[in-house]
């Protein structure tokens, strides 16, 4: 007769104990903090791209072009944390997720967010801070101010067939449910990449791309307008079709623009998916009719595609092409500008090239100029020479952490304050010599293959600039393509100025 009693007793601990331990529920993704920035913008094809934050030279701060991470799976990690009670993999760092609309909550739930970005694949190893605008999103939500507008939630896109396109032949990595004016925190008005620039509404809408045949694709896909391989300086950069302010040529990948028949097989198949295949976030569309938004919308899946051309943000910069030009042509109704293409005897074609209101040379990437002599061959370093005359990291990992799995780099931002990076960036000087001699011995980046490196071993301005190059590459590439460290946690972009200014 006792057994109905502790039956009832054992039901009821049980009832009690889970009572105290609720289930935990994903959250809810409107309240998750919006990046307010996407990856893959402008890619300088060494696998770095333009992050949200401009530096102190007004110029945006780069970031491993991987940066930051899908938004799903970044949601699906922050769950996973919400659920542990930590970051999972990095358990010292407590989170929490509160709901409620009061300051101490918003501040919360984007630190839960930070903390998530800057420890993704381990403890310090994520995103940095700088790839987002959750820098300027804390800012606004400590004054009771509104989120920065591309920090606020988008509307679901329309899939109306009358919205007119957006021509994105500068950052690219726009997905069709984010502005393509995605800004900055403090954004320049102009890049050495086309301008973004949205089509009017008033602009006839574009017919529907799906009955374009193959053959059409490639009777109107855009004209790169350039070739690869101009005056190569040895260092695996060449000379790209727009100039800079100085007048100089901007420094490219001397693999890029790509092929035609390898532009066209690759606008084919974005064509076909509707997007582009190696970053299907990214959509596109290729109307054939004449229209200036026709026009704008098959240059803008030109332009998709060629800075996608190996990956999410790997490919060739705009300004290997005259894609710029030819925007600003379709939109002034005017023909299409000629291509640049050198002629036999002058490899730089410098009087007929596109001029770009600014210059946007990769930092610590930069080549020697054409007055440089041509350094050696790297292929006899050997690792003594390697490890000799590698340019020095300049910064250590962990400075001033924060507990949130970032740290101060070696960089200050615009209001004089450290740029933050991910706590295990710099690498330990034996793991960067080591990947560095791996590079340099495969003659490219191991983990990025289509990225050149080289390293010279003479004292010329050309050859200290190549093996910064390659320190830079390696650096920003150690974990995959341009999954490394950022250049502000070290003083390579010191270095450089140094260099080129006889130092």
């Amino acid at each position: 007769m006792k057994c109905p009693t502790v039956l009832v007793l054992f039901l009821a601990v049980l009832i009690a104990s889970v009572a105290s331990h609720p289930v935990k529920r994903d959250v809810d993704p409107s309240l998750v903090p919006q990046f307010g920035w996407q990856s893959g913008v402008n890619p300088t094809g060494s696998g770095d791209c333009d992050g949200a934050v401009n530096g102190a030279d007004g110029k945006p701060i780069k970031i491993p072009c991987a940066c930051p991470p899908d938004r799903d799976l970044f949601i699906k990690d922050l769950n996973a944390n919400l659920a542990a009670g930590h970051v999972v993999t990095n358990p010292t760092v407590g989170l929490s997720f509160p709901t409620d609309n009061s300051t101490a909550s918003q501040l919360a739930r984007l630190n839960a967010a930070a903390v998530t970005l800057q420890n993704l694949n381990g403890s310090g190893v994520g995103c940095p801070i700088v790839s987002t605008t959750f820098s300027a999103q804390q800012q606004a939500i400590q004054a009771g101010k509104p989120l920065p507008p591309s920090a606020a939630p988008s509307p679901p896109a329309s899939t109306s067939s009358s919205d007119p396109p957006s021509l994105t032949c500068g950052p690219v990595a726009v997905s069709s449910s984010a502005p393509a004016t995605s800004t900055h925190e403090s954004a320049p008005a102009t890049s050495a990449s086309a301008t973004v620039t949205s089509v009017g509404s008033s602009a006839p809408a574009p017919t529907s791309s799906s009955g374009a045949s193959d053959s059409a694709i490639a009777e109107l896909a855009p004209p790169l307008g350039f070739i690869s391989g101009v005056n190569p300086t040895g260092t695996g950069d060449c000379d790209g079709a727009v100039d800079d302010a100085n007048g100089q040529p901007i420094k490219i990948p001397c693999s890029c623009p790509p092929d035609q028949n390898d532009y066209i097989a690759n606008l084919t198949a974005n064509v076909r998916a509707g997007h582009a295949v190696h970053n299907p976030s990214v959509a596109l569309s290729f109307p054939t009719d004449n229209s200036t938004a026709s026009q704008l919308a098959r240059l803008n899946a030109a332009a998709v595609t060629l800075q996608n051309l190996n990956g999410p943000g790997v490919g060739c910069p705009i300004v290997s092409t005259t894609f710029s030009a030819q925007q600003k042509a379709i939109q002034a109704g005017l023909p299409l500008p000629a291509s640049v293409v050198p002629s036999a005897g002058s490899p730089s074609a410098g009087t007929s090239r596109v001029t770009a209101t600014t210059s946007s040379t990769a930092v610590a990437t930069a080549a020697p100029t054409t007055s440089s002599s041509a350094p050696s061959s790297s292929s006899a370093a050997s690792a003594t020479s390697i490890a000799a005359l590698a340019p020095p990291l300049g910064f250590q990992s962990g400075v001033n952490p924060t507990g949130s799995g970032d740290c101060d780099g070696a960089v200050n931002g615009t209001d004089g304050k450290p740029v933050k990076i991910p706590c295990a960036c710099p690498p330990t000087q034996e793991t960067y010599i080591a990947q560095l001699t791996a590079n340099v011995n495969a003659g490219h980046a191991i983990n990025n293959p289509s990225v050149q490196v080289s390293f010279p071993t003479d004292a010329s301005k050309a050859s200290k600039l190549a093996r910064l190059n390659a320190a830079a590459v390696t650096l920003q590439n150690l974990n995959g393509p341009g999954k490394g460290c950022p250049v502000a946690s070290t003083t390579f972009s010191a270095q450089q100025k140094a260099i080129q200014a006889g130092q």
